[in-house]
Parts: C-alpha cells; sequence; structure tokens
C-alpha cells in the first residue's frame, strides 16, 4: 500500500512539473504576425522527416490563415494584403526558402510572413540586389521588434517588384 501512494505522489508531480513547463513554452510563444526565425528554427526537432512534415504543416497552416483572412478581414488602404507573399509558391518551395533564408542569423527577428515574401521575391527572379534590399529594410524593422506601420510600407515597395 506504501508502495501504491508513493508512486501516486511521484506520478502527480511529474505531471505537475510537465504541466508548468508546456504552460511556459505556450507563454513564450510569440504571437501570430511575430513568429519569426527563432520559431521556424525551433521546429526542428526529432529526425529530419519529422521536421520536414512539421514545416511542412506550418506552412499550410499559415498559407490557410492567410486565405482565410483576406476573405473575412476588411483591410483598409493603408494596409496590405498578406495573401500576395503566398502567389506562385508551393508549400514546399516555401518551407525550403525559410530554411535558406533563415541560415543567415541575421535574419532571425524577420517574422515569417516577411520572409514568405522574401522568398517570393527570390522564386520570381528578382534581381538579388533589389531582394538584399528588402532583407535589410525588414532587418532594420526588426531591430527592437516589429513596427507594422514600417512592415507595410516595407510590404507596399517590395510587392510591386512582382508585377
Amino acid at each position: 500500500m506504501f508502495l501504491v501512494k508513493k508512486l501516486i505522489v511521484i506520478c502527480s508531480i511529474v505531471l505537475i512539473v510537465s504541466a508548468l513547463s508546456l504552460g511556459n513554452a505556450f507563454a513564450q510563444e510569440p504571437q501570430i504576425g511575430a513568429q519569426n526565425g527563432l520559431t521556424w528554427n525551433g521546429l526542428n526537432i526529432g529526425s529530419h522527416a519529422e521536421t520536414v512534415t512539421r514545416k511542412t504543416f506550418y506552412v499550410d497552416g499559415l498559407y490557410n490563415m492567410s486565405v482565410f483572412w483576406a476573405q473575412h478581414a476588411d483591410l483598409s488602404e493603408n494596409s496590405v494584403n498578406y495573401n500576395d507573399a503566398f502567389i506562385g509558391l508551393n508549400v514546399g518551395q516555401i518551407r525550403d526558402g525559410l530554411d535558406s533564408f533563415y541560415v543567415d542569423t541575421r535574419n532571425l527577428y524577420v517574422p515569417i510572413i516577411d520572409a514568405i515574401l522574401i522568398v517570393r521575391l527570390q522564386n520570381a527572379g528578382i534581381r538579388p540586389s533589389k531582394v538584399n534590399q528588402v532583407i535589410k529594410e525588414f532587418r532594420t524593422a526588426t531591430i527592437n521588434g516589429i513596427d507594422p506601420e514600417q512592415e507595410n510600407e516595407i510590404w507596399k515597395s517590395a510587392l510591386p517588384l512582382l508585377e
């Protein structure tokens, strides 16, 4: 009987500690739109196949959220449609492009949605000098956290490159 009680106490402690660490993990996750290269690189858990699957589902979720947002949000004249970043790209291109983009540690604080725009610019054959300028602008905009107005202006200047 004593052994059973001891086992129950140990299991309870393990469950409480697990719940607290899980709560802390979720509390540290940045809000949607602020997720960046740190979030992306945090998906590298388990085998290569598990990581690829996790990142594929993540990108697919971002795309679906973007489509939903575009269909249901009342976009003002001054805001951009983030769905534009996904046009002409498949999930694999985005996933692999994000992996390449975030290899450069200077890009780690650029939000994932902005990095997808960079991937689209790269895949569209835009001159590397132009793409590098947009990357520098995003890096500057994220030095002290993302400035939504500055981010919006970068998008407005980058999207015409795709026309």
